[in-house]
């Protein structure tokens, strides 16, 4: 599954899931980890965690089978009801609501894919292979979190953030400023990466 890598910007944005499973509340998770606040998942049940989710006031829960119309008003929807048929039926509808779509079940009726990611502050790296492999998806973003994972990234990130607008307001040739980002962005780095080394080192002397 060829693809281009986006990142989307769910707040204020209607969002739907048909299904209450597992796989459900997982892609619940990651939609409210990428910043939805207008989520809502339809299903006859749904897992403890959804539930608690619900108590909390992160998404609202519709206690029954989806039904044709639900596709209406939403900027995105996802299909785990854990039958084809009616996954299918649904992405059949979201298309005709102009609603992105995603089926848990089959990635060649999705029109997008969701990723396996590591989330500090800003900085979010995915790792995705079209729905071929998940299971290597979810051991590389593994692999990611251990190398990437620490906070610190997430603090060079916001530095660096900030170090672009205050240079962005200054009247410097754009080469420059570039330079400047990329030498300071060097450093960052390879301060964070030297934090998660005494870390590491640390935790082993334990």
């Amino acid at each position: 599954m060829n693809g281009y890598p986006v990142v989307l910007r769910l707040k204020g944005r209607r969002c739907l899931i048909a299904g209450g499973g597992p796989i459900a509340e997982r892609k619940a998770l990651g939609l409210l980890d990428g910043g939805a606040d207008q989520l809502t998942v339809i299903s006859p049940s749904f897992t403890p965690q959804l539930l608690q989710l619900a108590n909390e006031g992160r998404l609202e829960l519709i206690q029954r089978e989806y039904q044709s119309g639900d596709a209406g008003g939403q900027f995105l929807i996802i299909a785990a009801t854990g039958d084809m048929a009616i996954n299918g039926q649904i992405g059949l509808e979201a298309e005709e609501a102009s609603a992105l779509f995603n089926d848990a079940s089959n990635a060649e009726l999705s029109a997008f894919a969701t990723s396996a990611a590591v989330r500090q502050g800003n900085l979010l790296l995915s790792v995705n292979t079209g729905g071929e492999a998940p299971a290597l998806s979810a051991v590389l973003r593994e692999e990611l979190a251990q190398l990437y994972g620490s906070s610190r990234y997430a603090e060079a990130a916001a530095l660096l953030g900030e170090l672009r607008r205050l240079l962005a307001a200054e009247e410097r040739p754009a080469a420059e400023r570039r330079e400047r980002l990329r030498l300071e962005a060097q450093r960052l780095a390879h301060w964070a990466a030297a934090d998660r080394q005494r870390s590491a080192e640390r935790t082993d002397r334990l």
